[in-house]
């Protein structure tokens, strides 16, 4: 092992992150079947997801020493090198104080940084306000804070961003995925056909299918897109799925539809 990492490991405990350390054994991957938690709470329509199902995230790498650590703290590896944390009950009155919010800025956190943080422990410290979940600019006031006080993270900002059309919308998200850097902790995805990508996870608001209740995902990855068409590769509730763009939008703009005082359509969180 070798002192860097264990360095890193010890200045990111200080700080409530942890890193992994690897050892010397070589690099492979088993699969830890889990079960898998009930997707119906609230009002969210699991079957609209369930349609686009693409992997359980139950990948463990076996060259991580402190691996069984890392899960412990919700996180979950996906097939192609992308994470997808395990979110944490709702809490609150009626379960309106969901977790969506926390748990895309651990799966960002680690994938730009390489730092690993209960979602659960952001609630109080990063990303609290008065409002049911967690608000646009409270999450990118909050990503900011982390960002800026972790110097495993690359320098840069969050910014949310609201698209003017579905077409924009789609620009802005392709845009955002597309690195404006090259940093360590940047997250490599390994597409279905072997293609390797470097890729800047971007996340994004919608209203969940099949109710009223608003959710914060994480998109990892734009495929085959044409002008008119393409699908989004998207982590959450520790599962990985893949939505038809046109789909998503809709969800999207969901947010709006809902709630139009207080939330903008196509609105989404990128990293530059």
């Amino acid at each position: 092992m070798s002192w860097s990492f264990i360095a890193m490991a010890n200045e990111s405990a200080n700080s409530g992150f942890i890193s992994e350390i690897r050892s010397t054994r070589k690099f492979s991957k088993k699969i830890i079947p889990e079960k898998k938690q009930e997707r119906y709470k609230g009002t969210v329509d699991k079957d609209s997801w369930s349609s686009y199902y693409s992997d359980a995230c139950e990948v463990s790498y076996t060259n991580i020493t402190n691996e069984d650590e890392l899960r412990n703290l919700n996180m979950r590896r996906c097939s192609d090198g992308t994470v997808s944390f395990l979110q944490p009950d709702s809490e609150g009155w009626f379960g309106n104080e969901g977790k969506c919010g926390q748990t895309a800025a651990s799966n960002v956190l680690y994938m730009y940084c390489g730092l690993v943080g209960h979602p659960k422990w952001y609630s109080d410290r990063f990303l609290s306000d008065i409002t049911p979940g967690v608000r646009p600019g409270t999450l990118e006031n909050g990503l900011n804070t982390i960002f800026s006080e972790e110097s495993a993270c690359p320098g840069g900002t969050w910014r949310v961003k609201t698209g003017s059309s579905y077409n924009d919308f789609l620009a802005k998200i392709e845009n955002g995925l597309t690195p404006k850097f090259n940093h360590s902790g940047l997250i490599t995805r390994t597409r279905s056909s072997g293609e390797k990508v470097k890729r800047s996870p971007v996340i994004a608001l919608l209203r969940s299918p099949g109710g009223q209740n608003l959710h914060w995902v994480t998109i990892t990855d734009i495929l085959n897109r044409t002008s008119d068409s393409c699908q989004l590769v998207v982590n959450h509730w520790d599962d990985q799925y893949v939505v038809p763009c046109n789909k998503f939008a809709r969800w999207s703009w969901g947010a709006y539809d809902s709630y139009a005082v207080l939330f903008d359509p196509y609105t989404i969180l990128t990293f530059e």
